[in-house]
């Protein structure tokens, strides 16, 4: 016997696997409206696409973005202020910084913030170019080859702070190779002492820039933003199957989701 909203609805998802509103209202020979408004927090309509969806399906997954499109929603139809009110109950919690690792190189980090820290730090004008399809970056700093600031304080002679710079974004650690003669040919040994060097401002460069990235409250803000936007953005879903009808099955046992 189907006597309330609630009892069509399951029906309705034993049969079809989704929430189809008129269906339901000729299951009970009700309006559509009247059955919405009695199912409530039940079900919601997705502005996205206008499909009604379950509020266990509508309430995870990408939950800032579909808050993003709820939110324009609203602003055109009032009847979509109940989708932000529920979404913002299911943000995550925001991250806060100091449980960011915020490395050279990764993609969420314009290069921008880069050469700022590089200026800041170094006191040189350089160029950045991030290809974030190809995971690439590529440097233009060849006036670090000749600055005592690029070869002695934050680089070596045979690898300098831009070359440095360069593999710690790309995510390479620096190898020195000497070109040794062995009669009419050539091979290339890899110098310990220089790679060693090398590594060592390597790891200077990445430790600054870690101190570098937090230390400006705006710059702060913007970039945890950034990353909790992007990376911290999705509600688990917990599954309700009571509408499942499963002929046969124990009544002597739970079913988890």
């Amino acid at each position: 016997m189907i006597s309330s909203a609630a009892d069509a609805l399951a029906v309705v998802l034993n049969e079809r696997g989704r929430v189809d509103v008129d269906h339901i209202a000729e299951l009970l020979h009700r309006d559509p409206q009247d059955v919405v408004a009695e199912l409530g927090s039940a079900i919601f309509q997705d502005p996205a696409d206008g499909s009604w969806q379950m509020a266990d399906a509508y309430l995870s997954g990408h939950v800032r973005d579909k808050l993003k499109v709820a939110e324009a929603a609203a602003l055109l139809d009032p009847v979509y202020e109940r989708n932000v009110t529920a979404l913002q109950g299911v943000q995550p919690v925001d991250l806060r910084p100091s449980d960011i690792t915020a490395r050279l190189g990764a993609p969420w980090i314009p290069a921008l913030d880069v050469v700022a820290f590089v200026k800041e730090t170094m006191n040189v004008d350089i160029k950045i170019h991030h290809m974030p399809e190809l995971a690439s970056w590529t440097v233009d700093a060849r006036q670090l080859g000749y600055l005592a600031v690029g070869t002695s304080e934050w680089g070596t002679g045979r690898r300098h702070a831009g070359e440095l710079l360069t593999d710690a974004l790309n995510s390479r650690v620096p190898q020195i190779f000497d070109t040794i003669k062995d009669g009419d040919s050539e091979r290339r040994v890899l110098n310990v002492v220089d790679t060693e060097a090398a590594k060592e401002k390597l790891h200077k460069i990445k430790e600054a820039f870690q101190r570098w990235i937090w230390s400006d409250p705006d710059r702060t803000d913007r970039l945890a933003r950034v990353y909790n936007d992007r990376f911290n953005n999705i509600a688990p879903r917990a599954f309700d199957g009571s509408h499942l009808k499963l002929p046969g099955a124990s009544g002597a046992f739970s079913l988890y989701g």
